[in-house]
């Protein structure tokens, strides 16, 4: 978490103690699971044997001087929350010892969990309901897609609304798209396109061309996109439901984000990313969070999903009912936001392109 200078200290101890506590849904649990041989369970799945250091860091940083900073700082990091089990939110805090606590948080409280082959491995200490919702889970993570260019890379995430159709964010669009007289079209000399997969350590891809713009929100950062015909025998994901109504906000609510989260320094250390992610981005990920606050004037909610810059264009879900709440824009390290779906569902835009909103 970013820091005001003016905080005193007592406020920027109490800022990470309060985020931790907020957001590890068991901490006792969490304390458990970082005994000696969790946290070297830990380590050896995010920095396994075959793993190597990028080569923007060779020289500056080997794979086991990561390695034992990892460990190091979870280590750390039960330490400080068996203090908060006892001291409450007063207990004063090291640099390091805040760093040690976003790390358990980034792992247990606010994940960012690669997909494989259409799902995902086991939920940490604390998400352990994501497994009883895998299915409907893994519907959404077969809908969701990573918006790209043929020969470029990748520009964001979309999801699919209709049979033909995709949502993103506008800013996303403008990459291969720009606004002609009366509509936007498709710029000249680019093959943008979805891939269903895009996960990490695999090779296979399951692509539709994007075959032009149905349409772009003059007021909300979204578009939809209109797919062509895939080359070979690709499947087509089943569409994703919309919510019609604003979710209960009264409590904590759980959510989930599916996306492709790129390397971005302008928000996130590149020592963070890097102990983070392990140097995987823009690979498909799952990201519970919870809502944090609705926004009816401006049509926006706030989540707190983890999410990175490829995350833009990413469906933000309930949990308990599996319809998209909102489409995810942007954010700060505080708190990202996304379009409130369910108060577009009688927007002219999304009536005309064939967008339908579904009830439970």
């Amino acid at each position: 978490m970013r820091h005001d200078v003016s905080m005193s200290a007592t406020q920027q101890d109490r800022e990470p103690l309060h985020l931790a506590r907020r957001t590890l849904r068991d901490l006792p649990k969490v304390r458990e699971a970082l005994h000696p041989e969790g946290v070297e369970a830990l380590v050896a799945t995010h920095f396994p044997p075959s793993w190597r250091v990028p080569t923007s860091v060779v020289g500056k940083v080997t794979a086991d001087a990561l390695r034992d900073e990892l460990r190091d700082l979870l280590t750390t990091g039960a330490q400080v929350l068996a203090r908060l089990e006892h001291s409450g939110e007063d207990s004063p805090l090291s640099e390091t010892e805040r760093t040690a606590l976003e790390t358990v948080v980034a792992f247990f409280g606010r994940p960012a969990l690669a997909i494989r082959n259409g799902s995902f491995g086991a939920p940490p200490v604390g998400w352990e309901m994501l497994e009883q919702h895998r299915e409907d889970i893994e519907r959404t993570i077969d809908a969701t897609g990573r918006i790209e260019l043929a020969g470029s890379g990748m520009l964001g995430t979309g999801f699919l609304v209709t049979d033909t159709l995709v949502m993103t964010n506008r800013h996303v669009a403008q990459h291969f798209c720009r606004q002609a007289t009366d509509r936007w079209v498709l710029r000249l000399g680019v093959v943008p396109r979805v891939d269903w997969l895009g996960e990490h350590q695999r090779d296979a891809q399951a692509t539709f061309p994007i075959q032009g713009v149905a349409a772009v929100h003059a007021v909300h950062d979204l578009a939809l996109l209109r797919l062509g015909e895939p080359k070979g025998a690709v499947l087509r994901p089943a569409p994703l439901r919309l919510a019609t109504q604003a979710p209960d906000a009264t409590d904590s609510r759980a959510l989930y984000c599916v996306g492709y989260p790129m390397k971005d320094h302008s928000r996130t250390p590149p020592e963070v990313l890097l102990r983070i992610f392990a140097d995987a981005f823009g690979v498909k990920r799952l990201q519970p969070g919870e809502l944090l606050s609705l926004d009816p004037a401006r049509q926006q909610l706030s989540h707190d999903c983890s999410t990175l810059g490829g995350s833009s264009g990413s469906p933000i879900v309930d949990l308990e009912t599996h319809a998209v709440l909102g489409l995810h824009f942007g954010g700060t390290r505080q708190e990202n936001h996304a379009v409130a779906l369910w108060q577009l569902a009688d927007d002219p835009l999304l009536s005309r392109a064939g967008v339908r909103f579904a009830s439970p």
